[in-house]
């Protein structure tokens, strides 16, 4: 199954860096994955803390290779069904971009 990095981006650059990425059947499921915050961040997170919504998510394949950006203010709402992914890590704690996940 290919591996997807989920880089968070704001309007100045890089915030974190994913260094783990996770598998997703394909470009459709990671932009999914994406939406639903791929275990990183919600819709619910951004509602609470407007700030979020300033970044993105930046897609890229296993080359580390752009294939495109989800802005946070187009998350999925909580209540969604998350796609069925292989998840490599566990969900990031509700501290959004700073959280050392990708440190």
């Amino acid at each position: 199954m290919p591996r997807y990095f989920f880089d968070v981006q704001s309007k100045s650059g890089l915030v974190c860096l994913d260094y783990q990425g996770l598998d997703c059947p394909d470009d459709e499921a990671a932009k999914a994955v994406a939406r639903h915050g791929a275990g990183f961040t919600s819709a619910g997170d951004c509602a609470r803390n407007p700030q979020l919504k300033r970044y993105s998510f930046t897609v890229g394949d296993a080359q580390h290779k752009l294939l495109f950006t989800v802005p946070f203010s187009e998350l999925l709402p909580d209540d969604e069904p998350s796609p069925a992914i292989k998840k490599r890590r566990p969900r990031a704690a509700a501290g959004g971009p700073q959280s050392n996940r990708h440190a």
